[in-house]
């Protein structure tokens, strides 16, 4: 059996969530690194959610892992492999939603750009989620990446209004990394979110995902 199948199991058997020092300990594991980076491994898989209580990171096991997600070998882009990077972001937040219930039956495959919906999922109560997901671009010398940044900021928000025009029962969401460049636009274009309906999950730098969720314009 190997370290990951020993800290899932483990994870399984504890479901009010394991720190990394705690699950250490617990597996007898040489370093606590070893612990850190199997768990963050697994999260970019939906295997695991990472999240804060009091204050602490813990580990928490997910019930159902959603499909398998690209994660990018070493040796790739920069970008592509930053915690900012789009295939990130959809990891994590299928993980979450995971962690939540949900049952995702799609994740489009970012690396090659897969277009359509980037996470299909349905809720404990049976209502279908479509998610569209982007990432925060690294710029280039003529580019600047929050110029960039509002550009596929747009592109998302005119995924949620198609995808509103060809099914208005889904529940629609937005993804993004937590950047004060889609923070600003998303307060910017409330009316339209809270018209739609539509949530946002913002995903920060240590891999926690938080969830915001206008209410529906009656």
């Amino acid at each position: 059996m190997t370290i990951q199948d020993r800290i899932l199991d483990y994870l399984k058997a504890h479901p009010e969530g394991v720190d990394d020092d705690s699950l250490t300990i617990a597996l007898g594991l040489a370093q606590r690194q070893q612990a850190n980076q199997r768990c963050r491994r697994m999260q970019q898989f939906g295997w695991v959610v990472r999240r804060r209580v009091n204050g602490k990171l813990h580990n928490f096991a997910c019930s159902e892992p959603p499909v398998t997600l690209t994660v990018l070998a070493p040796g790739q882009m920069p970008e592509e492999r930053s915690w900012f990077w789009e295939g990130n972001v959809q990891a994590r937040v299928a993980a979450y939603i995971t962690h939540l219930g949900y049952s995702v039956i799609f994740a489009a495959d970012t690396a090659s750009k897969q277009q359509g919906k980037d996470i299909i999922a349905n809720s404990p109560i049976g209502k279908t989620l479509w998610i569209s997901v982007k990432g925060y671009p690294a710029g280039t010398v003529k580019t600047n990446p929050r110029t960039q940044a509002r550009h596929w900021f747009s592109h998302a928000l005119f995924d949620l209004v198609l995808w509103h025009s060809e099914n208005s029962s889904v529940e629609l969401a937005l993804a993004f990394p937590n950047q004060i460049t889609y923070h600003n636009l998303a307060r910017r274009v409330r009316w339209l979110l809270e018209y739609l309906g539509a949530s946002i999950y913002w995903v920060d730098e240590s891999g926690e995902v938080s969830w915001q969720q206008p209410s529906k314009a009656e």
